[in-house]
């Protein structure tokens, strides 16, 4: 039964009490170097957002579930989703989530980083975009 054996919890106690055995080091040197290496996730991070009444991805209800997975982005592609409601600057349906987003530069220039020239397409709008300009 190798299962318990790979568990955080003995890597842990194991990693303490290999730390301890070293002549070199005290119980708290040990201690700190093993939450150096397996450090506490704040409870924030494994939470998960609840889904708003009786919602289902198939409702219809696309401007929520657009909005919903619009905080799976951050920095330039989460100001971009807000600005433009959340839909597609290409084909104006939607950003649903079923198709990656992708940041794209109006002038072409990817060095040039400001808000006016930063809109969001679906992957294939961008594909599609892309090759017109080829």
């Amino acid at each position: 039964m190798d299962g318990p054996r790979h568990s955080l919890w003995y890597l842990d106690q194991d990693a303490f009490r290999r730390f301890k055995s070293d002549k070199n080091k005290g119980r708290d040197e040990a201690r700190q170097l093993v939450n150096q290496a397996f450090p506490a996730v704040p409870y924030s991070e494994n939470k998960f957002v609840m889904v708003k009444g009786e919602k289902s991805p198939y409702d219809g209800d696309l401007p929520y579930w657009s909005k919903r997975n619009s905080k799976l982005y951050d920095g330039h592609t989460a100001r971009a989703l807000r600005r433009q409601g959340y839909k597609c600057g290409h084909c104006g349906l939607y950003l649903d989530g079923n198709e990656k987003v992708h940041l794209h530069h109006i002038d072409g220039n990817h060095d040039n980083w400001k808000t006016k020239n930063l809109t969001v397409f679906h992957e294939s709008c961008h594909d599609y975009t892309k090759k017109a300009r080829e």
